[in-house]
């Protein structure tokens, strides 16, 4: 991935980012809630086929409070060693320490990082977020995203605070907004710093927000939808583009009306496109029980898959 020059000061991504979805994998689980590798190493199949090229492992699809460091390596080094493509780390943490454990082993498996605010301590004060992010963006030697979700983390990553950060740390490449108001993703991106939607139904308006692209967690059971978005707005052809993002809608709409968690639904979806995959999650998140495992999959056999088949 390639990095900006220091006169650059801020580092650009390279091209092959732009426009291009990211795709934030989940963390498939055995029955006895290990992590399944075999699983995860034809997941990683399935999306790399599918034309995803950038993922993100161990965010919050990835169910990354639950995992534990060893755990969240492990997922790193496997995913590395089966992925082609570019692997954007999460790295953040409730603890410093952690969070720089993880990024330290993160320079030698992931292309970049993302790191989330620490959680628990609702509404920190921005001094504080400004020194916890300039530590790791201090220490890094990959271009970072600092990851925006005030809705789990209660802090509020504000366009004045990136702007402070990207003017003293080169290697801050931008932001993974997964907030609500758009208007604040307008303001990261007036910063100068590269921004990416964390929200499915932005796929086809982000230049409307001034982003490059999305974080999709909800594209795992249909990754060709973002993808065929991203190659629709390369092409100029912003009708083809709204075309697929409707039936990406759709997805959105059964996650909704399933009750589910965004991950739980997730991979009871993802066992209609990946034989055998488990759709155990961890506490406190609970599973699809088996009848809405089937009315998600019957749901999408029979009514998104073949709109995607008869393009």
């Amino acid at each position: 991935m390639a990095v900006g020059t220091e006169r650059e000061r801020v580092p650009r991504w390279a091209g092959a980012v732009e426009l291009n979805p990211i795709l934030a994998t989940v963390t498939p689980f055995t029955r006895d809630h290990r992590v399944d590798t075999g699983v995860l190493g034809d997941y990683l199949g399935f999306l790399h086929e599918s034309g995803v090229r950038t993922v993100l492992v161990n965010g919050t699809t990835g169910e990354f409070p639950a995992l534990t460091v060893a755990e969240r390596k492990a997922v790193l080094e496997f995913t590395r060693s089966h992925w082609s493509g570019q692997v954007v780390a999460h790295i953040g943490t409730s603890a410093i320490g952690d969070a720089i454990e993880l990024l330290d082993h993160a320079h030698d498996h992931a292309d970049a990082v993302a790191a989330i605010p620490p959680y628990y301590f609702a509404e920190p004060a921005e001094a504080g977020l400004r020194e916890y992010f300039g530590l790791l963006l201090g220490r890094t030697k990959q271009p970072l995203l600092v990851y925006n979700f005030p809705r789990h983390t209660q802090a509020l990553i504000t366009p004045g605070l990136i702007g402070s950060l990207a003017a003293r740390y080169p290697m801050l490449a931008g932001v993974k907004d997964s907030g609500t108001d758009r208007g604040v993703t307008r303001n990261y991106a007036d910063t100068g710093v590269s921004v990416f939607i964390g929200s499915d139904g932005a796929a086809a308006h982000i230049a409307e927000h001034g982003a490059l692209g999305i974080v999709s967690g909800g594209g795992s059971p249909v990754p060709e939808l973002p993808v065929r978005i991203a190659q629709a707005l390369r092409a100029g052809d912003h009708d083809e583009a709204i075309r697929w993002q409707k039936v990406f809608d759709e997805c959105r709409v059964l996650r909704r009306r399933s009750g589910l968690t965004d991950t739980a639904f997730v991979k009871a979806a993802l066992a209609e496109r990946v034989p055998g995959f488990p759709v155990a999650v961890r506490p406190p998140l609970v599973a699809a029980d088996d009848v809405q495992s089937q009315e998600i999959r019957t749901h999408l056999r029979t009514k998104i898959l073949p709109q995607m088949d008869g393009s």
